[in-house]
């Protein structure tokens, strides 16, 4: 029997968010596991959205205008995960070069 990888996991799950199936966010699925393997859920889930929203937005930027390239990110229906992503970077990157305690 082939066991399943986190990244089996991931590769379905963005298939699903893909495709606007919210099985993995339905209560009656949830019910059916336990604390530990609904953490894990969330973790796929939450890794899954982020790499389904940044392929949204994968284009070459070198030629492009700041208006297009708004236009473009405020375009797909992950924009506001991805500017809170971006956020947070910006935050992190702040912290570690002590601009912000």
């Amino acid at each position: 029997m082939r066991r399943w990888t986190k990244e089996d996991f991931l590769y379905l799950t963005e298939l699903l968010i893909e495709r606007d199936c919210p099985l993995f966010l339905h209560p009656s699925f949830r019910r059916g596991l336990d604390r530990t393997q609904n953490l894990f859920a969330n973790q796929i889930v939450r890794e899954a959205q982020g790499n389904v929203a940044y392929r949204s937005v994968d284009f070459d930027i070198a030629q492009m205008e700041d208006a297009a390239f708004w236009e473009r990110i405020d375009g797909t229906k992950y924009s506001d995960l991805i500017e809170e992503n971006a956020a947070q970077a910006m935050l992190k990157m702040a912290e570690r070069f002590h601009l912000i305690n």
